[in-house]
């Protein structure tokens, strides 16, 4: 039971990931409102802030292997690295480019971080469980 509660810090930060998607980070604007915006205007990256949300539901996906039998966590960690490479992608490639916003930031930029770090935490324990 002990290692049933380890694991549920990735669900935890992926439902935070996925949920960091929809909850304000810039001037009150959710990623999603960005988006929208970005494609209406033809902006190339608009598909970049949508990296919080895939990188969620994949960080799920993986989160949600472990759990249907350890003896899978190599794999479930290998899903989750995927997927906390296209957030890494989404804040390398997005927050240098809106440094003049980054005083303004608001919690869906928090609640994505701390997702970001559930979930590395989470690929650590799931490494370290010997069953």
């Amino acid at each position: 039971m002990k290692n049933w509660n380890l694991r549920l810090g990735g669900l935890l930060g992926s439902i935070l990931l996925i949920i960091s998607e929809f909850l304000p980070w810039i001037s009150g604007q959710s990623l999603l409102d960005i988006y929208i915006f970005s494609t209406y205007v033809a902006v190339e990256e608009s598909f970049l802030f949508l990296f919080p949300l895939v990188s969620g539901i994949i960080c799920l996906i993986g989160s949600i292997i472990v759990y249907y039998n350890i003896e899978y966590k190599i794999n479930s960690v290998i899903v989750n690295f995927i997927g906390l490479g296209f957030l890494l992608l989404f804040l390398f490639e997005i927050i240098p480019s809106e440094v003049g916003y980054i005083s303004g930031l608001q919690i869906g930029f928090y609640c994505c971080i701390a997702g970001f770090f559930i979930v590395l935490i989470n690929v650590i324990n799931v490494l370290m469980i010997n069953e």
